[in-house]
């Protein structure tokens, strides 16, 4: 009978012994990932040239023709591209064709040599070196005399 009481109470604190408080700390909760970065929704582009012939037929009393183009919009983080044609009205043969890229607002301009007495298109077009679609254009006549 001692061996049964013994073996009961071996049994007994063997079954406390497993039901009691584990040692240890408690887990930490795992770190939730760092929010994604905002989405940059850029300003549509706009611009001026100044002089601005509007509609009428800009004159070059030189061999060329110069001109500035704003900015108007807000700046897009990467910066502009600003792409220069110039073609003779009568068939469309490009002179000089230029593209510049910019991270300023204010940008000094000019075409090719012109020929007296030809009138030529500009073709100016500014976009985003971001975004493609995001762009915007004005063309002019211009004229050596």
């Amino acid at each position: 009978m001692f061996r049964k009481n013994v073996f009961i109470l071996v049994l007994l604190t063997t079954i406390l012994a497993s039901c009691g408080k584990k040692g240890g700390s408690t887990p930490t909760p795992p770190t939730p990932p760092p929010p994604p970065p905002p989405v940059e929704v850029e300003e549509n582009i706009a611009f001026s040239l100044d002089p601005d012939p509007g509609t009428t037929t800009a004159t070059s009393l030189s061999g060329t023709y110069s001109f500035k183009v704003s900015l108007t919009s807000k700046m897009p983080s990467s910066g502009i591209s600003i792409d220069i044609a110039t073609k003779q009205d009568n068939n469309g043969t490009l002179l000089d064709s230029k593209n510049v890229k910019s991270t300023v607002a204010a940008n000094d301009i000019s075409t090719g040599t012109l020929a007296s007495g030809v009138l030529y298109n500009v073709s100016v077009v500014v976009s985003s070196q971001k975004t493609a679609t995001n762009t915007a254009t004005k063309t002019f006549k211009v004229a050596r005399k």
